[in-house]
């Protein structure tokens, strides 16, 4: 299990305006009107999770293994009863999310490139069988590609403070890159804490993906960026 220990504390203030615009833009796009349930699968610190039970009046599954990443999310969920109320946690992967058609859609974002072939397969079955016959699944695939071998975070200012950050990419072999995220705390022009975390990516290409939904239960109806799939669940 992906710990996320280090990229926790720094996740909102680093990167969830990029992960709020493009999650704002795809419920706008293919949540449509829910009638039985929405799944957050890689729920991270809960922003897509916020989203969905604002939006929805339907029981939101919220799915995160990581305890450090889930901390955050019930911290974003205290004290607001309006949304306590139709918000269930899930302490597990998707893989052994265990509910059974609890939902008409699904949205799963940053979440598959971390994720081997044979984890990816257990975790699209799980999620088939959380949604109901005709359900929505929002995937974000593997890329295809490596991605800019060294990217900065924004930067943000904090009581005179200065967040910011990078992250690189190196090619492990010809299916596998490391994303090493560095995390940096500076003030007056000093470094003050630096922190860092890897984490695995798996490429493949989009025909593969597509064959994997397939054999899981779906079938892709269309595609959004970045590199997401819509898929219904069959069978």
């Amino acid at each position: 299990m992906r710990s996320y220990d280090v990229t926790a504390e720094f996740y909102d203030l680093l990167h969830a305006a990029d992960y709020l615009r493009t999650t704002r833009r795809l419920l706008d796009r293919w949540l449509g009107d829910p009638q039985v349930g929405v799944i957050d699968v890689g729920a991270g610190t809960g922003i897509a999770t916020e989203l969905l039970a604002m939006r929805c009046d339907v029981t939101v599954h919220s799915v995160e293994p990581a305890a450090s990443m889930r901390a955050i999310l019930l911290s974003r969920l205290a004290g607001r009863t309006e949304l306590l109320s139709h918000v269930r946690v899930h302490a597990r992967p998707a893989a052994r999310l265990g509910l059974a058609s609890a939902a008409d859609v699904a949205i799963c974002l940053n979440t598959m490139a971390t994720l081997d072939e044979t984890e990816r397969a257990d975790a699209l079955r799980s999620i088939a069988r959380a949604l109901v016959r005709g359900g929505i699944l929002i995937v974000q695939r593997p890329p295809e590609a490596p991605g800019p071998e060294r990217s900065d975070l924004p930067s943000w200012q904090l009581g005179g403070d200065i967040y910011s950050g990078d992250v690189t990419c190196t090619r492990v072999d010809d299916g596998l890159v490391e994303w090493r995220f560095a995390y940096r705390v500076s003030r007056d022009g000093i470094i003050v804490r630096e922190e860092f975390e890897s984490f695995a990516g798996h490429l493949l290409p989009a025909v593969r993906f597509d064959r994997e939904l397939a054999k899981a239960g779906f079938t892709p109806v269309d595609n959004d960026e970045p590199d997401v799939v819509i898929a219904h669940r069959i069978g």
